[in-house]
């Protein structure tokens, strides 16, 4: 496993713990740029990408523009308390998580991660998922997007 994944499934384990929002980051050299989740809810041009009903409700990838760059994030509706929303950003091409973020569930209606930049590289990819306390990834559930 690599760094990375480790940090991720780290940050995943501890925001399942404490409850709290985080950005789970590698400290690489990326042209991502990140905004938070104020921010991404001040986007006034969001459009669903990729919506997925779930037997964990519905997870989706969702996109707009924050001063003038686009944004890519993951958004929960009707998720119950208890599980991670993961948002997943892929930046070369080979469909593994590169850098991501996450959100704890409270089972309220809505809830979004921070927002990752698009490319028009067809080397960058999100997709979004619903994670229980012992899953690691988007890869370990079918209650995910898939890549967009």
């Amino acid at each position: 496993m690599n760094l990375l994944k480790k940090v991720a499934a780290a940050a995943a384990a501890a925001i399942a713990m404490v409850g709290s929002v985080t950005v789970a980051t590698p400290a690489l050299a990326s042209d991502v740029l990140w905004i938070n989740q104020d921010k991404v809810l001040s986007i006034s041009n969001a459009r669903t990408a990729l919506s997925v009903d779930t037997p964990r409700g519905t997870v989706q990838i969702r996109y707009g523009t924050y001063n003038g760059v686009q944004y890519g994030w993951g958004r929960a509706l009707n998720a119950p308390a208890g599980y991670t929303l993961v948002f997943e950003a892929d930046t070369n091409g080979d469909r593994i998580m590169d850098e991501g973020a996450t959100a704890y569930l409270t089972g309220s209606s809505a809830v979004w991660t921070w927002g990752a930049s698009t490319s028009a590289s067809s080397a960058r990819a999100f997709r979004a998922c619903i994670l229980s306390s012992s899953q690691m990834s988007c890869s370990e559930t079918s209650s995910r997007t898939g890549w967009w």
